[in-house]
């Protein structure tokens, strides 16, 4: 009678514990899945970016604000290069981009730096058959504890943060060229108005010069045939005004493209550009100099060093793979009344290839690496040695062009006075008003031609210089800038 009141009692006291330790197990999943982040799905729209590329105007007050505050408030159609190139910066949708995979990069350092957790592993077994027992349950429960050996951790931390890096460097060196870009591009349409103009008015001089060859002609006083040659010059300059006005319109859409701005924003545009001191920068600093700070300064150098960091991590990472985990399982078991506790321990992957061929591969990864690093210094020196020559090449061909207007200047002036003083008719200083016409506009050509080297020169140098506040930091999103640095 005792024995089965024992046996009752210690049944359900078994129960009891059993509801409890479910009822624990059961609060313990509720905390777990509350603490838990859920999904939310973001559907995209992508007529919606169409719809707001359409609305951008250079008017609008938040991009004027944010120009404003880094290269002064522009006026209603009257932009700097500089204030464009800011513009962009805010603008651009590839920039936003490289930012979004900045700080993904920046997360996954967070993600390389976890640890394994602690897992919990259960059993419930109860006996079926044989003899009779008083208590035929068998309860387990363990925990699970992976512990990484050999390094995995630092290493995958090592490779996260020189994917920071090497997302930073990206996102630095395509800042600096949408701002070159867009000063080139606003050079460009500068240049192409003016251009424009300058065809405009040698087809009026050859029109003043074709209407006094005519009526020396009248007088028997020409021959035809220069007559006809004038008028095919005309021809010709009409064709070459209309090409410079296809010019200005392509030049237009390739600024408003630079810039991710719809077409007709920029229509009535006229962008100032600032002088250039590119080229003239050579002269103080001297080649040598601009070649190694060129090195140092361009980005595609810290990029490369940075995927060679990556190798390099990687590498360590399939070194350290070659050391097996430790899995460890510590428990406790009520096995049929009786209470025991345990310890498991595992090495999983002990014995195997000890991982040869992923440390043959990351080996040979990071001499690929190292490699690209020197062809992006070779790159780099070549890239700037052309655009040293390039300056070099631009400033001779203006002190060329200066000489051929001082002499069609010369030429107008000898050839004024002597119809001033009545031993000419009024075509040949019509004539040498037109050498000296063409003369002017090859050296405003020049001078273009040196201002875009300039630039060439400045982009080759790493980009725009990182005045304080003169930029803004790519690192930061625009929209949520507050006030200069």
């Amino acid at each position: 009678m005792w024995t089965g009141s024992t046996s009752v009692r210690s049944t359900s006291s078994t129960i009891l514990a059993a509801e409890v330790g479910v009822i624990r197990v059961g609060l313990c999943l509720a905390l777990t899945s509350a603490a838990c982040v859920r999904y939310q799905p973001r559907p995209l729209d992508p007529t919606t970016h169409t719809a707001e590329m359409f609305r951008r105007d250079l008017g609008d007050s938040a991009l004027v604000a944010a120009v404003a505050r880094h290269a002064g408030r522009p006026g209603a159609y009257s932009w700097t290069d500089h204030q464009l190139a800011v513009a962009g910066l805010t603008l651009r949708s590839d920039l936003r981009r490289l930012r979004a995979e900045w700080h993904a990069a920046e997360a996954a350092v967070r993600t390389a730096g976890e640890r394994a957790g602690i897992g919990v592993q259960g059993d419930v077994e109860r006996r079926v058959g044989g003899r009779e027992v008083e208590d035929p349950w068998v309860v387990g429960i363990s925990g699970v504890v992976h512990l990484e050996l050999g390094g995995k951790r630092g290493a995958r931390l090592q490779a996260a943060r020189a994917g920071v890096t090497v997302a930073e460097s990206r996102l630095i060196a395509s800042s600096r060229a949408v701002a070159v870009e867009t000063r080139l591009a606003a050079a460009a349409l500068v240049h192409a108005l003016a251009d424009a103009a300058d065809a405009s008015e040698e087809v009026r001089a050859l029109e003043k010069v074709h209407g006094l060859e005519r009526t020396r002609f009248a007088e028997a006083a020409l021959d035809a045939s220069e007559l006809a040659r004038t008028g095919t010059e005309i021809q010709n300059a009409r064709l070459a005004q209309a090409e410079a006005e296809h010019a200005v319109l392509t030049a237009r859409a390739a600024l408003a493209a630079t810039m991710a701005l719809p077409a007709p924003a920029v229509d009535s545009l006229v962008p100032v550009l600032g002088p250039p001191s590119g080229c003239g920068s050579l002269d103080s600093i001297g080649p040598a100099t601009f070649t190694a700070g060129a090195v140092q300064r361009r980005t595609e150098v810290a990029t490369a060093l940075a995927e060679y960091a990556v190798a390099e991590s990687r590498l360590r990472l399939e070194v350290a793979r070659q050391f097996p985990d430790l899995e460890l399982g510590p428990g406790f078991v009520w096995d049929e009344g009786v209470h025991r506790w345990t310890l498991a321990l595992a090495l999983p992957a002990l014995l195997g290839s000890r991982n040869r061929g992923a440390i043959t591969e990351a080996d040979a990864a990071r001499g690929v690496a190292g490699l690209h690093v020197a062809e992006v210094q070779d790159s780099i020196l070549a890239d700037a040695g052309m655009a040293i020559q390039d300056c070099r090449g631009a400033s001779l061909e203006l002190v060329a062009a200066d000489s051929v207007v001082a002499a069609a200047e010369r030429l107008d002036r000898r050839e004024r006075e002597a119809y001033a003083r009545g031993e000419t008719s009024r075509l040949e200083p019509a004539r040498a008003e037109l050498q000296l016409l063409r003369a002017r506009r090859a050296r405003r050509a020049a001078e273009r031609r040196l201002a875009r080297a300039s630039l060439e020169l400045e982009r080759a140098a790493g980009g725009p210089p990182s005045a304080d506040g003169q930029w803004p930091d790519p690192r930061q999103d625009p929209s949520t800038e507050a006030s200069p640095r």
